[in-house]
């Protein structure tokens, strides 16, 4: 009679299949539990100052004036004719004394009394003026921020824990080695 030394029994081959997987999900949730924590997310206001100055400069130019005023000086005359002479006199040596000029620059003003036309004069000369206006905008804006620090806290594996670690590995494969070797 013949057998078949290659003849495979199913249910050893579902076994060694359960014991892979059961074998490699234990040691993926092993390892995931090594892994470091992720840090939390960092908390920060921030502060800044700006200042921002923006200015508009605006310019008035007023022409140069030229002006004169010219007033009559008429005779005198009184309710009394025999007093006219005598005021008209007076006022003539009064108007006479009349005689003024100022000068600043390019302005320039006289009053002066013009006895053959008998008449008061008045001159003026003002220059050229300007006016600058300056409007300033200023913008401030604060901004803050604060940063508080983060703290990654690792996972501290003494090496005494790391070896027997290494040698419950190395007796896991063992066991899974020779519980393969009872149904192959």
């Amino acid at each position: 009679m013949k057998t078949n030394l290659y003849h495979h029994d199913p249910f050893k081959g579902f076994l060694r299949i359960l014991f892979i997987l059961l074998l490699s999900w234990s040691l993926a949730f092993v390892f995931s539990r090594c892994s470091s924590k992720k840090p939390n997310p960092v908390h920060t206001i921030e502060r800044s100052v700006e200042h921002k100055t923006d200015s508009v400069k605006t310019t008035e130019i007023n022409r140069a004036i030229l002006d004169s005023l010219i007033v009559k000086v008429a005779k005198v005359k009184t309710a009394k004719p025999e007093c006219d002479s005598i005021t008209q006199a007076t006022l003539d040596q009064v108007l006479r004394q009349l005689n003024s000029y100022k000068k600043s620059g390019s302005n320039e003003a006289s009053v002066r009394y013009d006895e053959a036309l008998k008449q008061i004069v008045v001159l003026l000369k003002q220059a050229e003026t300007k006016a600058q206006i300056t409007s300033v905008n200023k913008v401030e804006k604060e901004k803050e921020k604060e940063v508080e620090p983060i703290i990654i806290r690792e996972k501290y594996i003494p090496a005494w824990v790391k070896i027997f670690a290494f040698i419950g590995g190395l007796a896991i494969l063992f066991l899974g080695w020779r519980i393969g070797r009872i149904f192959i």
